[in-house]
Parts: structure tokens; sequence; C-alpha cells
């Protein structure tokens, strides 16, 4: 999953379980399509943590006001992400 966290950036769509832990299959088969999941869009770079091989992903929930501090996502609790539909998105240097 870190290999696919490297293709997840600011305006990115993201679908994620809420909570800290690490996603097991089991714990996706069960909550996918029901409403535990949380959809929002990623607002700023993500932070690799090479330490513990963790990215995180700033993330604003729908419907969050835009003065509302971000929620960090772990890579590994992100269910599915798109990226936006106006063309490539600027990559940060």
């Amino acid at each position: 999953m870190i290999e696919r966290a490297n293709d997840i950036g600011v305006g990115d769509r993201v679908t994620y379980l809420p909570g800290g832990a690490p996603a097991t299959r089991h714990c996706l088969q069960q909550n996918v399509g029901h409403e535990k999941v949380v959809h929002g869009h990623v607002v700023a770079p993500p932070v690799p943590d090479p330490y513990t091989a963790v990215v995180w992903l700033p993330t604003r929930p729908d419907g969050a006001a835009d003065d509302v501090e971000p929620t960090w996502v772990r890579h590994d609790r992100v269910v599915d992400f798109t990226h936006p539909p106006l063309g490539p998105r600027p990559r940060p240097a």
C-alpha cells in the first residue's frame, strides 16, 4: 500500500475508514459500502514517516468548514481515492 500512497496528492478525493489502527482485510470487508467509511479531500502534501513506513494524509472530511484543522489519515486506512477531474495536478517541488 505504501506504493499506492505515493499516488495520492493534494486535491484528491479519498474514502477511508475512521480510526488510527491499520486496516485489516477483514475490517475492510466489513465496512466498505456502509456508513462507517468517511469521504474527504487531501488538503496538503502527504507526510511520510520513515521510521514507521506510514504515510499520513492531511484530509478534510466532506462537510467540514475550510478553517477546520485537517484530519490525519494513515495511508493504510484509505479504501479508495480519485484524482480531480480537471487534468493533472501540480506535484510539490
